[in-house]
């Protein structure tokens, strides 16, 4: 007996938001031969349609309602669907995996996040006897991070974990915070009389920040999306 049936509808799936938003998701909607058996039912393509030049008798829309994802793949194939064991069902499957497109978080939400993070390494370039404009850099570059983050907060998915995105700012956080404090050790320095050695710390930290920022970065974005 050969028995056709097209479905068309949506569906929902949890997604794992860990690598946000350098994600990658795979989809699958499996359809089911409630009880029947892998040997009494079996799901096969159908042949007319692959001769006709459609790739494994199903296919996929060349755009999809979601601007910021990319289908890389998709595939239908028979499975054997275990609700319990013993219970196994004949099913057929389509399954495709999505790649979220990064372009519009890298240019809206990383790259001022960036900017901030560097504006606030200016107080390393300013003479610690300047002190009033050293914290003013300081808390106007903590205040610009504070703000911005409530402003790209809707913008992102809240949940009980911390996602890519969510420790980069969390890393620039710090970082920006720890200029603060490094302003207020130069300050305590200088009028202390010991202005040489405030520059020396100065000199350092133009070092060792910029390394810090880079490889907590690194660490945090340049590994596999997944």
């Amino acid at each position: 007996v050969i028995y056709r049936q097209r479905y068309a509808g949506a569906f929902t799936q949890p997604l794992r938001l860990q690598s946000f938003p350098f994600d990658r998701q795979t989809f699958c909607f499996e359809l089911v031969a409630v009880r029947y058996r892998p040997n009494e039912v079996r799901f096969v393509p159908d042949q007319d349609w692959i001769q006709n030049g459609l790739k494994q008798a199903a296919g996929m829309a060349p755009s999809i309602t979601l601007p910021d994802w990319t289908i890389e793949r998709w595939e239908t194939k028979p499975l054997t669907y275990a609700l319990a064991p013993g219970l196994q069902y004949s099913s057929y499957a389509f399954e495709f995996t999505a790649a979220r497109n990064v372009q519009n978080y890298i240019l809206k939400v990383i790259f001022p996040l960036v900017l901030i993070v560097m504006m606030s390494w200016c107080v390393f370039w300013t003479d610690p006897t300047n002190s009033n404009t050293q914290f003013s850099i300081a808390v106007t570059s903590m205040l610009t991070l504070i703000a911005y983050r409530f402003t790209v907060d809707t913008q992102l998915p809240r949940l009980p974990y911390m996602t890519r995105l969510d420790l980069f700012f969390l890393v620039s956080t710090l970082l920006v915070f720890l200029s603060l404090i490094e302003v207020l050790v130069t300050t305590i320095l200088d009028n202390n009389g010991q202005t040489k050695r405030a520059k020396t710390v100065d000199r350092f930290c133009r070092v060792i920040f910029p390394v810090i920022f880079l490889l907590a970065s690194m660490s945090i974005f340049v590994h596999p999306r997944g």
